[in-house]
């Protein structure tokens, strides 16, 4: 069984249905519709890109995670620290071990739960706006007590549906208290259908998209072109275009000095059909040819 950080080498982690396999994470009630998983770690996992594809609450017990949004923005989650993510985001995970472990509950709501939530909650305007589409909790020494009746459950392999359903709508109502409203706000758009946008600058980080074209990379993050090119200019102030060719020479300037590659074998990989347009490109850049650099190794 591997743990997250084997898989998420090579996958998005797409949660809940992935945590099901990995020995990182135990599910400790779930009602067919609606799961609550416990998390531990004991060594750093970063850089993990997941998929939220049902409403979830992050309650952290001890440690520290960071969560990254696709617009760069970043949630730092400590001890007693609750989350909401709702449905349809691609995010990043960092944990680092300073002195814990980071261990974490993970909640996933189905939206009957969270409707019948919302309807009882009189006195509340779920319409309340709210300035970002995750909303940070700070928790109270209740949520401690909760979850100890959830591990309780768990080891009494408590199989009600109906009891784990009462307890979920139990959380929902610690969470709203502690919130002053805003956590309903985020309940209510959590059924809001949500383009699943992923973030930018840890998907160009990789140096594979070198040789995709504009119109890859927008679809790759989730995108339209236009908002693509809105989103890339704010971020990295100048074209995509721009950047990706100066992204390709960097690119062929560090494989022509450290791998046995030919010219033309070189251009080709990142991403240069026309290789006479390479050699232009890459000598008004560096002041030498691509050739001149092979020899001078």
């Amino acid at each position: 069984m591997k743990g997250i950080s084997e898989y998420c080498e090579t996958n998005i982690l797409v949660i809940p249905q992935a945590l099901y396999s990995m020995r990182d994470a135990t599910s400790l009630l779930d009602t067919g519709s609606s799961v609550i998983f416990y998390k531990s770690l004991e060594e750093d996992l970063v850089d993990v890109e997941f998929y939220t594809n049902m409403p979830c609450v992050v309650y952290i017990e001890s440690g520290k995670e960071t969560i990254t949004t696709s617009d760069n923005v970043t949630h730092y989650l400590k001890a007693n620290t609750a989350i909401f993510l709702p449905q349809g985001l691609n995010l990043h995970s960092d944990y680092v071990r300073a002195t814990e472990n980071l261990k974490a509950y993970l909640i996933f709501y189905d939206q009957n739960i969270i409707s019948d939530f919302l309807s009882s909650s009189n006195g509340i305007d779920p319409s309340k706006d709210i300035n970002s589409e995750l909303i940070t909790v700070k928790c109270t020494e209740a949520m401690n007590v909760f979850f100890q009746s959830i591990q309780v459950m768990n080891k009494e392999r408590c199989d009600s549906s109906a009891l784990i359903r009462l307890k979920l709508l139990e959380l929902l109502h610690l969470l709203a208290a502690d919130s002053g409203g805003i956590f309903q706000a985020a309940l209510s758009s959590a059924t809001k259908t949500l383009t699943p946008k992923r973030n930018l600058v840890r998907l160009l980080r990789n140096d594979n998209v070198v040789n995709l074209s504009v119109s890859d990379l927008a679809h790759l993050s989730g995108r339209s072109v236009s908002s693509f090119f809105r989103d890339f200019k704010a971020t990295y102030g100048m074209p995509p275009k721009q950047w990706l060719q100066e992204r390709r020479l960097s690119r062929a300037y560090t494989l022509l000095t450290s791998q046995e590659l030919t010219v033309t074998e070189v251009a080709l990989d990142v991403g240069f059909e026309n290789i006479s347009h390479f050699i232009q490109l890459f000598k008004s850049r560096y002041q030498i040819t691509p050739k001149q650099l092979m020899l001078s190794q």
